[in-house]
C-alpha cells in the first residue's frame, strides 16, 4: 500500500496537470504563439544545434535562431513544452541510466525543447500538448506507484541535471514549477 506522502505528491502533481491542462485547452488562439514577457537576447556564446548536433556556425542562421528562440520562449505553447517535458525528464530520475536514454512520446521524441525551440517549423498544438499531459500524468503514476524510500532517497545521475539530487525531492518541485508555468499562461490568457 502507497504511503500517505505518495499519495498525496501523486494528487498534487495530478492537480498540476489538470491546471497545465485547463490553461492549454482555455489560451485563445489569438495568443497561442504570442509571448507572455519580453525575452532578452541569449549570451554571444550560445551554441544553437542542428538535428545532427553540429552547431550552426553560420552567422546568418544564428541571428535568425536567436530571434526565433527570443520570439518563441514566453509563448504559451512554448511554456507549456518546457513544463511537460521538465515532468516527463524528472520523473525518470535514476532510472535514466538504464538501458535506454529518456525520450518523450511522438511527435516531441528527437526534438528536446532547449534545443529545437528556435528551429521547430511550427508550433505544437494544443492537441499534442493535452496528449503530452496525459502521456506524463500516466508516467506520474507508474513513477509513484512503485517508488520505495529507497528508490525516493536515490541520488539522480551526475549526467542528470540535477545530479546528485534524491528523486523525492526533484519529484516534489515538479509541483510547484507545472502550477507556476500553468498560472503564466492562464494569467495571460485572462
Amino acid at each position: 500500500m502507497a504511503s500517505i506522502w505518495l499519495n498525496s505528491v501523486e494528487l498534487a502533481l495530478d492537480t498540476a496537470l489538470d491546471l497545465l491542462g485547463e490553461a492549454i485547452r482555455e489560451c485563445p488562439d489569438r495568443l497561442w504563439e504570442a509571448p507572455m514577457w519580453a525575452v532578452g537576447p541569449l549570451p554571444a556564446d550560445h551554441q544553437f544545434l542542428d538535428p545532427d548536433w553540429n552547431p550552426v556556425t553560420d552567422p546568418e542562421r544564428r541571428r535568425a535562431l536567436d530571434q526565433a528562440w527570443a520570439d518563441r520562449r514566453s509563448t504559451p505553447w512554448a511554456v507549456a513544452w518546457h513544463a511537460l517535458e521538465g515532468v516527463d525528464y524528472d520523473l525518470r530520475g535514476p532510472l535514466g541510466t538504464d538501458a535506454a536514454p529518456w525520450m518523450p512520446p511522438p511527435p516531441f521524441a528527437g526534438h528536446p525543447h532547449w534545443r529545437d525551440l528556435a528551429a521547430l517549423p511550427r508550433a505544437w498544438s494544443r492537441p499534442e500538448l493535452l496528449t503530452y499531459v496525459d502521456y506524463c500524468r500516466d508516467q506520474a503514476r507508474s513513477t509513484l506507484d512503485g517508488m520505495t524510500e529507497e528508490a525516493a532517497a536515490m541520488p539522480l545521475p551526475s549526467d542528470h541535471r540535477y545530479g546528485g539530487q534524491p528523486h523525492a525531492a526533484i519529484i516534489t518541485a515538479l509541483i510547484g514549477h507545472t502550477t507556476e508555468h500553468a498560472s503564466q499562461i492562464r494569467q495571460f490568457a485572462a
